[in-house]
C-alpha cells in the first residue's frame, strides 16, 4: 500500500527550517510486475509537487531489482487521463517511452524540464514500469539539472552489458564528450561506442583499457554519429571497467572528420570513407617513432605518406580498392609508436581539377590507374601524366583524362 509520509506543505516547512536539500516525495512498497496493469503503478499527488522548482528537478527513484527479470523498465506519465508519457521519459526511453534501468542498480535519477514540472504540478505523476519493486522517491530541493552532464551513475562494463545511455538529441556534431572511467579493467578490457541497430557506431573508435587507464576519454561526436546511431547512443563492452559519468566538455570542427579523442595507437576507426577520398591525415599528440594505416585484418598497406604539423600530423595517399574495402569491412586501423592518435580526417584539396590543376601543383605524387595500380610512384605533380598512354588516372584523388 501506497503511503505517504509528509505533505507538501511538512516538505517545504523543514526544508526551509533546516535547509535540508533531500525531501522525501513518496514512500511506501510497489512493485511493478510483469504485466504492466494499473495496479502494477503508483502516484504522487501534486500537491506533494510543489517542493520542486520551476525550471529544473530531479527526482530520485530507489528501488530493488527482480533477479528472474532481464531487464527493467520504467515509465513516467502525468496522472491524468490516458496517462500521456513525459517528455523525459521520450526523451530517454524507447519506443515505448520506457527508460531501462542498468542491472545492479538500486536508484535512478530522472532529470524534468520545466514542461515536465509543469505537467505534474497540474495532475500529479504516474509511475509504472517492469520487474522492479519502487519503495521511495525523493527530491533535492538545491539539484539543478546541469544540461552539459548527459548520463550519470556506475556503469560496471562486463559480459557485453550495455549502459551510459543518452539520446541523440543532446549533442551535435562537433561537441567534445568526455567519459569518466573510475576504474580500467582487466588487461584486455575494451568499451565500444554503439547506437541502436547494436553495430559498432560508425563515427567512433574502440577504447582499450590503456586508454581506460587514463581517467577520462574523450569521444568527439563526428556527423557519421549523428547519421548512424538510431536516435540513442550507448557504451557496451567486458572486462569489469567502470564508467560513472558523461560530460559535454567542449567543441571541435567537425568538418570532414572520422573520428575524434586521444587513443592509444593501434586504435580500430569504424567508419565509411567517402567515395573519391584520396587521403586519410592522422593528427597525434607527439612526433610519432612511426605510423601506419592498415585495414580491419592489420595489414600495412604501406601508402605513401607526408608530415606536416611539425611531425605530429601524417597523411597517407589512398587508393580508390581501400576506399572500397573500408565500406565493406566499416572498419580500418591506425597503428603507431611513440604518440598518441588525436584526431582522423579526410583533408581537402584547394587544387583545380583536370590537367591544369595538376600542373599548377609543386609535390610528388603517385599515379594510380581505375583499378588502384600504382603505374608511376613518387612523380613530380606537374609531370604526373605525361606521356602517359590515353585514359583516366587517379592524381591526388582527382581523376585525370589523358587524351
Amino acid at each position: 500500500m501506497i503511503k505517504q509520509l509528509l505533505s507538501a506543505a511538512a516538505l517545504a516547512a523543514m526544508a526551509l527550517s533546516v535547509n535540508a536539500a533531500e525531501v522525501t516525495l513518496w514512500e511506501g512498497e510497489c512493485n511493478f510486475g510483469k504485466d504492466w496493469t494499473s495496479d502494477a503503478s503508483f502516484a504522487i499527488a501534486a500537491y506533494e509537487l510543489n517542493v520542486l522548482g520551476n525550471e529544473t528537478a530531479v527526482l530520485k527513484l530507489h528501488y530493488t531489482l527482480d533477479p528472474a527479470c532481464t531487464y527493467w523498465q520504467l515509465k513516467a506519465a502525468s496522472n491524468s487521463e490516458g496517462w500521456p508519457a513525459l517528455e523525459v521519459s521520450t526523451e530517454l526511453g524507447n519506443e515505448y517511452q520506457c527508460i531501462s534501468m542498468e542491472a545492479g542498480s538500486t536508484s535512478y535519477n530522472l532529470p524534468l524540464g520545466a514542461t515536465d514540472i509543469a505537467t505534474i504540478k497540474a495532475n500529479g505523476i504516474r509511475m509504472q514500469g517492469y520487474g522492479m519493486i519502487v519503495t521511495k522517491v525523493t527530491t533535492d530541493t538545491e539539484a539543478v539539472v546541469d544540461p552539459n552532464v548527459l548520463w550519470e551513475g556506475e556503469y560496471k562494463i562486463s559480459g557485453w552489458n550495455s549502459g551510459a545511455e543518452f539520446p541523440v538529441g543532446k549533442v551535435k556534431a562537433g561537441d567534445i564528450l568526455t567519459y569518466t572511467f573510475t576504474a580500467a579493467g582487466s588487461e584486455n578490457a575494451q568499451v565500444l561506442v554503439k547506437g541502436s541497430d547494436w553495430n559498432n557506431l560508425l563515427g567512433t573508435t574502440k577504447i582499450t583499457q590503456r586508454d581506460m587507464a587514463t581517467g577520462a576519454v574523450v569521444v568527439g561526436v563526428t556527423q557519421e554519429m549523428i547519421d548512424n546511431c538510431g536516435g540513442k547512443i550507448f557504451l557496451q563492452g567486458e572486462g569489469d571497467c567502470v564508467c560513472t559519468k558523461i560530460t559535454k566538455t567542449g567543441e571541435f570542427d567537425a568538418k570532414g572528420v572520422a573520428a575524434y579523442g586521444a587513443r592509444i595507437p593501434g586504435v580500430s576507426v569504424f567508419a565509411v570513407i567517402p567515395e573519391g577520398t584520396a587521403k586519410v591525415a592522422v593528427e597525434f599528440d607527439a612526433v610519432p617513432e612511426w605510423a601506419q594505416l592498415c585495414d580491419k585484418s592489420w595489414t600495412d598497406k604501406e601508402f605513401p605518406s607526408e608530415t606536416s604539423n611539425e611531425g605530429k600530423t601524417v597523411t597517407f595517399t589512398i587508393t580508390p580498392e581501400f576506399v572500397t574495402a573500408v565500406a565493406a569491412d566499416k572498419e580500418f586501423i591506425i597503428n603507431g609508436l611513440g604518440a598518441n592518435v588525436v584526431k582522423v580526417y579526410y583533408p581537402t584539396e584547394d587544387a583545380g581539377s583536370g590537367i591544369a590543376g595538376i600542373a599548377a601543383e609543386k609535390k610528388i605524387v603517385n599515379v594510380y590507374d581505375l583499378a588502384g595500380r600504382v603505374v608511376r610512384h613518387n612523380v613530380e605533380s606537374a609531370n604526373a601524366v605525361n606521356g602517359l598512354a590515353k585514359g583516366i588516372y587517379i592524381v591526388n584523388g582527382k581523376k585525370v583524362l589523358v587524351k
